[in-house]
């Protein structure tokens, strides 16, 4: 009884059912794709959430998709040979995005907005604007009476149909490399 029962293996074996389920799903969203209904990005998307939903590990992932491969003949090694991917800078920091995605996807929230620099004799400072959440960041103190400040200010509150904005100001802030 000295044998240890490894429920990571367990929870990351792949069974034929995980193999047809996601061979079902990649055929969808490729004919989707076929018909214009979705992209490439909004495909990518997909296969993430796919992921979420069937709580598949990366590695789960991956032994799915080498499975998946195997059933049509292929195998990594031929993928490696053929796209040298053992060698490929995209390749290997895909991987690394998605080792460190599947680590932190429980706190890692998807962003996205916009950046507005404004350099001028009262601020040197970022906006970063997401809904009616700003952050203003900047090394020195902001001085919120600079009219380009505000007058930006109005016009993204316009946008957001005069719902009131969450500002956050970090300033004085220290910049580092790291």
């Amino acid at each position: 009884m000295s044998d240890v029962i490894d429920f990571n293996e367990l929870k990351n074996k792949v069974r034929d059912k995980d193999i047809d389920e996601f061979e079902a799903y990649i055929f969808k969203l490729v004919g989707d794709m076929g018909g214009g209904i979705t992209n490439p990005m909004t495909f990518n998307k997909a296969i993430l959430e796919y992921m979420k939903e069937n709580q598949l590990s990366n590695e789960k992932f991956m032994e799915i998709q080498k499975k998946l491969m195997e059933r049509y003949g292929m195998s990594m090694e031929d993928l490696n040979s053929q796209f040298h991917l053992d060698n490929n800078e995209d390749y290997k920091k895909y991987r690394k995005s998605l080792g460190f995605t599947d680590k932190y996807k429980s706190k890692l929230k998807e962003y996205t907005g916009y950046r507005y620099p404004i350099s001028n004799e009262r601020n040197q400072l970022q906006l970063y604007l997401s809904g009616r959440d700003v952050l203003i960041t900047s090394t020195k103190k902001v001085d919120l009476s600079d009219n380009e400040l505000n007058e930006f200010l109005v016009s993204y509150k316009k946008l957001q149909d005069e719902a009131k904005l969450n500002i956050t100001i970090s300033e004085a802030g220290t910049t580092y490399e790291y």
